[in-house]
């Protein structure tokens, strides 16, 4: 622990708490109060409750620390997720997508035209054709910008983009052509290309029998497809900054070019950061460095995903969807989840504590002035008022700042489940980006167009190899499969999948797919069950392949994507998760449809076709739009974030194909509580103190308290005092009587009997209730009166106490009938005969509520 201003903080909180705005206020206001306490405690050494305010102002100070100290733990929590998300999710961005092109090079490298190209015993003959067939590639696989293709000499043989180079001396091309991995990844200068870094992904090309030809280089567009990811991480209101560092802590990609320039230098520390201040160029950040989780076994380059957010804004509020909850709501959710820590549970239970308490000691202090005949009586009186008015206050600070608390809890786990499902829909566009691409790409193979322009030649071996060379690639598909104009299938990737051959496929994916016309054009099946992926559902993508020599469309190509494993993976990557990596408990993660029908789900209650009701309209969703709230599903407090598809570069952006898929995440709560019975109004304050009727006006004071949403009470006069509820030793014989047990009271054990079972109210008792022991008068000594909480002490006319106009054995002397205090009307008051109580206790309970 640390103090900052006379407060004991977190360690942690160091260096931060100034600059979170909120807690500043709190501790300004709350200062101020405390002076008033000051005040009143130096006044209350001139009547017996010196000793109560000294206790009530030690115990508010207690409570302010460990307030604001939860207070700046959670704001920095927030802070940190939010900042740990955007960075975590960058990295893992980029690592799938770098994986895509691990495939990519390797396809390509092998690519029958390529390969011809080089065998050509007249060299460039067909370059500029070749470099043609380059620009469809990038037509498709727009994450490129160049594609270089070397002989085993280093000269440049052909290219996408014009450069002065015509042969290189990088040891890219001998690595490319000796490595026994199945790509070369690099990132640095070339001799080849532009001045500065460059990420390139290169392999040989190798003739029929594996003898090497050259080195090809595919130029990944890093600079653009950073600032893809970063706009989609960075709302237009946010100031954090984003970057991508290498191993070196040098700065390969920034969101903020002024802040952090690419290839500034970090200090290491920084690379490492984990939600610590970090300082540089002379400012000051709050910083989260992540490394990538990988994606099936590729690691990516090796970069660190770092997030950095002003010191002065890292803690800007924004309670976002939870600002507009229920207060109750978020208290209920605070009380009763498992997945906050009992420290913040702990605190609204203190303030409710201490607020019990002042209110204890005022109300049996003014029972103690109701009859007293002391000079200092009025003095007393008036200070009892504004202990109770300064209780209010304190206590509405505390309200609020409880509130804010809350509210930052909960506005953080509704941001992570908003930005868990964000990450899942993101990662689902461009993997299906991908598929778009394939096809496309794929159908342009000259084995496919050659087989299938002249059926008369047996070439179905040859393209069943390239077909199961691509799938050994690209494992994301189940088979691949080629087919004719009339839609018989002629060749497929996988062995087991033979018996396919030679049938005719009659979903309406395929006719449309033949009518194709362009080679940018893609179909995309329906999700539905398909005897092609063994019955169950997926996305089947499919293109046109064309005549080698003709305008004519000669078959199509069709990719059948293993949605089951793929999606699966997907959500269970975007499942909120602790401190310690593991999912939230009760998580869940679904894919589905703007009807709510399933696509994939990480839990069997939402198997696939099946309907989720997830308390959100998915149908108002536009394309990106995102939405987070609490709602109750199947009896708990959840909360839930989903994110409509936006698409990636052309993908469902521009190239014509529709698709609307949301992402959720789900986490539960708490059991949602059911809802309670109305309680009966009291009198305006729950301070305890009021004002006395004008002069002149005679009155009797009246001590009041709640049993089961009713208002009771008895003269003051015959009140001991009020304490709390505990210690009580049950009594010897149990049943189905009033007696709860014995209260030992100034050395004495007293009977505590159960107010409400007395007059036969049979509700249950409230959470919120605050049971409190009423030490009574009687004729036969003390007796305790259990009850839920305390009530005023209002100065009531004995004329205005109307006798009972039901049944004799109410243990009662008369009913006080609704009034007008501070605006609002007080409800019934039933004033309590307590030697008849005494009495009745153990006689049949009324019927109380038929009685009104």
């Amino acid at each position: 622990m640390t103090s900052h201003k006379g407060i004991e903080i977190d360690a942690a909180l160091a260096g931060l708490v100034r600059h979170m705005h909120s807690i500043e206020g709190y501790r300004e206001v709350l200062a101020g109060l405390r002076i008033g306490w000051d005040t009143l405690t130096l006044l209350g050494q001139l009547s017996s409750g010196a000793a109560e305010m000294s206790k009530t102002r030690e115990a508010f100070e207690r409570l302010t620390g460990d307030l604001l100290n939860q207070l700046g733990i959670e704001t920095r929590k927030k802070a940190f997720a939010a900042l740990r998300t955007k960075a975590q999710n960058g990295i893992d961005v980029l690592t799938r997508n770098l994986f895509e092109r691990t495939a990519d090079i390797g396809f390509l490298a092998a690519d029958t035209e390529v390969r011809e190209f080089l065998e050509a015993a007249e060299e460039d003959a067909n370059r500029t054709a070749l470099e043609a067939r380059f620009r469809e590639y990038v037509a498709k696989y727009s994450v490129y910008s160049d594609i270089v293709l070397m002989d085993k000499a280093s000269r440049i043989r052909a290219r996408l983009r014009p450069h002065n180079a015509e042969e290189t001396r990088h040891p890219l091309v001998n690595e490319a052509l000796t490595t026994s991995a199945a790509y070369v990844e690099y990132f640095g200068e070339a001799d080849f290309l532009a001045a500065g870094n460059h990420l390139l992904y290169a392999f040989r090309v190798a003739s029929r029998s594996g003898r090497p030809l050259g080195a090809l280089a595919l130029v990944f567009r890093l600079d653009d497809e950073m600032d893809g990811v970063f706009s989609k991480l960075i709302p237009a209101d946010d100031w954090t900054v984003l970057a991508c560092v290498g191993s070196d802590s040098r700065v390969i990609a920034s969101s903020c070019p002024i802040q952090l320039p690419v290839g500034f230098a970090l200090p290491p520390a920084i690379c490492r950061a984990n939600g610590e201040l970090a300082r540089f160029g002379g400012r000051q950040y709050l910083a989260v460095a992540c490394r990538s989780v990988g994606y099936q076994g590729y690691m990516g380059p090796g970069w660190t995903g770092l997030a950095l957010a002003p010191i002065e804004h890292a803690f800007n509020e924004d309670a976002g969807a939870a600002a507009t909850l229920d207060a109750e709501l978020l208290g209920d959710i605070l009380r009763h989840s498992k997945l906050f820590p009992d420290a913040l549970r702990a605190v609204p239970q203190q303030a409710a504590q201490i607020q019990r308490n002042l209110s204890r000691s005022v109300w049996n202090g003014s029972v103690r002035l109701a009859e007293t005949t002391e000079a200092n009586a009025d003095f007393s009186k008036a200070l009892l008022w504004e202990t109770s008015s300064a209780g209010a206050r304190t206590q509405a600070i505390f309200d609020q700042a409880i509130a804010d608390l809350q509210q930052t809890v909960i506005a953080a786990l509704l941001q992570n489940v908003r930005a868990r499902a964000a990450f899942a829909i993101d990662v689902m566009d461009r993997n299906l980006y991908e598929r778009a691409n394939d096809c496309r790409w794929w159908a342009l193979d000259a084995t496919f167009r050659r087989a299938l322009a002249d059926p008369a030649r047996e070439r179905s071996a040859a393209s069943a190899e390239v077909l199961s060379t691509i799938n050994g690639l690209y494992t994301v598909y189940t088979n691949l499969l080629l087919f004719d104009a009339t839609g018989k299938i002629t060749a497929v990737s996988q062995p087991s999948e033979t018996h396919h051959v030679g049938r005719i496929i009659d979903a309406g994916w395929a006719s449309r797919t033949l009518a194709l016309h362009s080679t940018q054009d893609y179909v995309v099946s329906d999700f539905e069950p398909s005897d092609l992926y063994g019955g169950g559902a997926t996305y089947i993508y499919a293109a046109a392949v064309q005549h080698p020599a003709k305008a004519q469309r000669v078959g199509g190509i069709a990719i059948v994507f293993d949605s089951t494993p793929q999606f699966s993976a997907m959500l269970e990557e975007a499942l909120p998760r602790n401190e310690a990596g593991a999912p939230l408990p009760g998580s869940v993660a679904l894919f589905v449809d703007r009807a709510g029908e399933v696509i994939a789900s990480t839990d069997a209650r939402y198997p696939i076709g099946s309907t989720a009701e997830l308390g959100v309209d998915f149908s108002q969703l536009r394309s990106g739009e995102s939405v987070s709230r609490i709602a109750t599903l199947d009896g708990q407090h959840c909360a839930i974030g989903a994110v409509m598809s936006g698409g990636y570069r052309e993908y469902k952006l521009s190239d014509g194909y529709v698709c609307d898929v949301v992402s959720v995440c789900v986490v539960p709560l708490s059991v949602a509580a059911q809802a309670k019975a109305s309680r009966s109004v009291s009198l305006a304050s729950r301070t305890n103190a009021t004002r006395p009727r004008g002069v002149g006006v005679e009155t009797i004071e009246v001590a009041t308290f709640h049993a089961r949403g009713h208002w009771l009470g008895v003269p003051a006069r015959d009140v001991i005092e009020a304490v709390d509820a505990t210690g009580v030793t049950a009594a010897g014989q149990t049943g189905s009587g009033p007696l709860v047990g014995y209260k030992l009271h100034r050395q004495a054990p007293i009977p505590v009997l159960d107010l409400a079972h007395a007059i036969g109210v049979s509700q249950q008792r409230h959470d919120e209730d605050e049971p409190q022991i009423v030490i009574v008068k009687t004729n036969d000594g003390p007796l305790g009166l259990l009850v839920d909480s305390l009530g005023d002490i209002p100065h009531i006319a004995p004329s205005e106490i109307a006798p009972l106009a039901w049944k004799n054995d109410v243990p009662a002397t008369g009913v006080v009938r609704s009034q007008q205090r501070g605006g609002a009307e007080t409800g019934l008051l039933l004033m309590l005969d307590v030697n008849r109580l005494c009495g009745e206790a153990t006689a049949r309970p009324v019927d109380l509520q038929a009685a009104e």
